[in-house]
C-alpha cells in the first residue's frame, strides 16, 4: 500500500518529503515527457535517495497518480465547501463553476500532463483516474440535486444526464484555460457558463 492510499496522516518531515518529491516529478515529466522520464532523475531532482523515493511511491505510474489524487482532492474538498454555504444557488452556482475553472488555472502544469496522457497507461492506472472521475460526477450531481431541491431547475431534468452534459462543459473549458496561455477568461466564461445552464441558449 502506497502512503497517498493510507488513512493514518504522514509526519511532518515525512509530508515535506512527499511533497517535494510530487513537485520534482511534475517538472522532470515536464521536462521530458511522462514515458522517457526516470525515477533516478525524479529522486535526484527531489534530493532524495531512490529508497526514499520507493518508499513513497512504488513506481512511476503510482507516482503519476498520486500527483492526479492530490489536486483531485483538493478539488473536491474546494467544492463540497462551497455546496455547504448559505447564498442564492445563481450565486453558489456561479463560485463553484469558477473555483473549478481556477483549480485548471492554478495547476497549468499538471492539468496539461494528464490531458496528454492518453497511451501507454495500464488498466489499473486508468480505474484509478476513473475512480476520480465519477467522484466528481458524484459532487455534481449533489449540485445539480441542490438546484432542484431549492426549486431552480425545472422538477422534470432528467439529473444524470444533465450532469454529464454540465462535467463536460467544465471540462472543455477548463482545458482550454489550460492550453491557451493568456486565456485569463475565468470570470467571463463562469458567467457564461452559468447562464447557458440556468437560460439555455434558444431565443
Amino acid at each position: 500500500m502506497t502512503d497517498h492510499e493510507q488513512t493514518a496522516p504522514l509526519a511532518a518531515p515525512e509530508q515535506e518529503t512527499k511533497e517535494r518529491i510530487l513537485q520534482a516529478a511534475l517538472v522532470v515529466f515536464g521536462e521530458k515527457g511522462y514515458h522517457p522520464a526516470t525515477m533516478a532523475e525524479i529522486a535526484e531532482a527531489a534530493r532524495v535517495g531512490k529508497g526514499t523515493l520507493y518508499w513513497h511511491f512504488s513506481s512511476k505510474e503510482d507516482l503519476f497518480y498520486g500527483m492526479i489524487a492530490q489536486l483531485a482532492q483538493e478539488i473536491n474538498v474546494k467544492l463540497r465547501s462551497i455546496l455547504t454555504t448559505e447564498r442564492p444557488f445563481p450565486d453558489l452556482l456561479l463560485v463553484f463553476i469558477k473555483e473549478f475553472l481556477n483549480s485548471f488555472d492554478h495547476h497549468r502544469d499538471l492539468t496539461q500532463l494528464n490531458m496528454s496522457m492518453t497511451q501507454g497507461l495500464s488498466n489499473e492506472l486508468r480505474e484509478k483516474l476513473m475512480l476520480w472521475h465519477e467522484q466528481f460526477l458524484a459532487i455534481n450531481t449533489e449540485l445539480i440535486e441542490l438546484g432542484l431541491k431549492l426549486g431552480f431547475f425545472r422538477p422534470d431534468l432528467e439529473v444524470k444526464s444533465v450532469v454529464t452534459a454540465f462535467t463536460g462543459i467544465l471540462f472543455a473549458f477548463g482545458g482550454r484555460q489550460c492550453l491557451e496561455e493568456n486565456w485569463n477568461q475565468v470570470e467571463t466564461k463562469a458567467v457564461f457558463i452559468k447562464d447557458m445552464l440556468t437560460h439555455g441558449i434558444a431565443k
